[in-house]
């Protein structure tokens, strides 16, 4: 049988130990790492998520997948719905035959059922997607830490979420009251977001009360929450414990006064590939929270996908702008668990 004749579909419940089989000695075994991926990404390998779980079948065997969390983003006004991608692959034997073409096509076909407005995936191989349509859209900004850096001069006083008497809680309600550009999470998506496998916190007191917090999982902060002050001193006690990478939205506010204090290096990346799945809605969306038309956005009906994913999501190459567009939007791989 051709791999354009095998049957793909969504995961069965019975079929999840298979599906894990497979992704951890992708992502795990042939890499040399460790852990369980199923635990590493809870909400996305689900029980309640097996529908969006997207697998090619060889026989009674999973030989590729493709999976889907489906995600609020709130954008100013409006609450915009994206399908968060991970887990693609093929079973090592069989690449190279289009199976994780055949997995990103029901992927699509999927969203398109869900009515998300657009996908989300990050890669290091963006060839094999952009020949399905998939563009770099967005972007982040990556700050090095120095390793010698010091405590800095503002105080705080900083704990381990784990060492706390403060839990998840109270940094879903210190996250959410910043109202900054996010995927909107419920109190138990935070637990597990800086809970799960080797993800931790560290917490920012002064007098006793939450001011900010440090989610970090290896060397990389991924989320960091506070005024510039307090991300000064999350950082600099970061940095003394190896964690030296940190994740940003592309064009922070916090950013000038954090490099002015810290010896950092920033540089701006690509946030991942975006595919626009339910163009008419996603434009509608935009064009009534901007108050535009639109043909006076730029993104028409005359405007091709390639122009209009830049218009919409921008690029690192971007400076930063009042403008209604980009949108500027910040996900990150720690909202995809």
């Amino acid at each position: 049988m051709k791999a354009s004749d095998l049957p793909v579909g969504p995961c069965r419940r019975r079929e999840l130990p298979r599906l894990r089989e497979l992704l951890n000695q992708v992502f795990i075994t042939e890499r040399g790492a460790g852990g369980d991926i199923f635990e590493f990404a809870p909400l996305l390998y689900s029980e309640q998520n097996v529908e969006n779980l997207r697998v090619v079948r060889r026989g009674r065997a999973i030989v590729g997948h493709a999976g889907i969390l489906p995600r609020r983003i709130r954008w100013r006004g409006q609450v915009l719905h994206a399908g968060l991608i991970g887990g693609v692959c093929c079973r090592e034997d069989l690449r190279g035959q289009g199976i994780g073409t055949l997995a990103m096509q029901d992927v699509a076909r999927r969203m398109a059922q869900l009515q998300l407005d657009f996908g989300v995936l990050w890669t290091g191989s963006p060839g094999f997607y952009r020949r399905l349509g998939w563009r770099h859209g967005g972007g982040i900004s990556i700050m090095r830490i120095a390793e010698a850096a010091g405590e800095g001069a503002v105080q705080r006083e900083i704990i381990p979420l784990s060492d706390s008497p403060l839990g998840p809680a109270d940094c879903h309600a210190l996250h959410a009251g910043a109202g900054r550009d996010e995927v909107l999470r419920t109190p138990e998506e935070t637990e597990l977001l800086l809970s799960t496998g080797t993800r931790d916190a560290l917490l920012a007191l002064r007098g006793g009360r939450l001011v900010g917090y440090a989610a970090h999982d290896g060397s990389t902060v991924r989320e960091i929450e506070g005024d510039a002050d307090t991300c000064v001193a999350l950082l600099s006690h970061a940095a003394a414990l190896g964690h030296r990478l940190c994740v940003f939205p592309l064009n922070d506010p916090r950013l000038p006064a954090i490099a002015q204090a810290l010896p950092v290096d920033i540089q701006r990346g690509p946030l991942g590939m975006i595919l626009i799945v339910g163009r008419e809605g996603l434009v509608a969306k935009i064009a009534e929270e901007a108050g535009s038309s639109p043909d006076d956005l730029g993104i028409g009906s005359d405007v091709d996908t390639e122009v209009l994913a830049a218009r919409l999501f921008g690029s690192p190459d971007d400076e930063p702008t009042d403008r209604p567009l980009p949108m500027h939007l910040h996900i990150d791989y720690l909202d995809h668990v």
